[in-house]
């Protein structure tokens, strides 16, 4: 009981970090957000080209395929890890405390779905940002797979301790 409470609370903790996070990063205006979004992009493209070419720098970061740019990937893929976690985190302690079960996954989707919802709310009146519903289902894929990799981790517990 007490090793429940001790990962309820670091759980807990690590969520209200997550929310502080997301609602910073919806905080910033558009021009502050691509710069962050520009400086990733640029590390990944350099990390790239060192681990298959060699020493030096990539050059900006421009790839572009059709109106699909690395750099919007970039952003889309934080979208989908923040939520990630948040997926994570919440069915964890929905697991631990209720077991898993078809009402704690809809609990868990209904407060991501929620809490996508109101960070694109958020975003509406940051200049230079918008409310966007695709953000919304990318954070929702995102918040499932992080109940998915909870699921997993309780089925592979199962079958560990099964064999012992």
């Amino acid at each position: 009981m007490k090793l429940k409470k001790i990962y309820t609370a670091a759980a807990v903790l690590l969520l209200i970090a997550l929310y502080i996070a997301i609602f910073c990063f919806s905080g910033e205006d558009g021009e502050s957000s691509s710069a962050l979004s520009r400086r990733v992009t640029d590390a990944l493209l350099n990390f790239y080209h060192r681990i298959t070419a060699g020493e030096g720098e990539y050059g900006p970061a421009v790839f572009v395929y059709g109106d699909v740019s690395l750099e919007g990937i970039v952003r889309k893929a934080a979208h989908f890890m923040e939520y990630l976690c948040m997926g994570f985190l919440s069915y964890s302690l929905v697991a631990v405390w209720h077991g898993t079960g078809v009402k704690g996954c809809l609990l868990v989707l209904g407060q991501i779905f929620l809490s996508a919802g109101l960070d694109e709310f958020h975003q509406y009146f940051i200049p230079g940002r918008c409310a966007s519903f695709r953000d919304v289902l990318i954070d929702l894929a995102g918040g499932s797979v992080g109940i998915l990799l909870i699921l997993a981790v309780v089925r592979v517990r199962a079958v560990v301790l099964a064999k012992l």
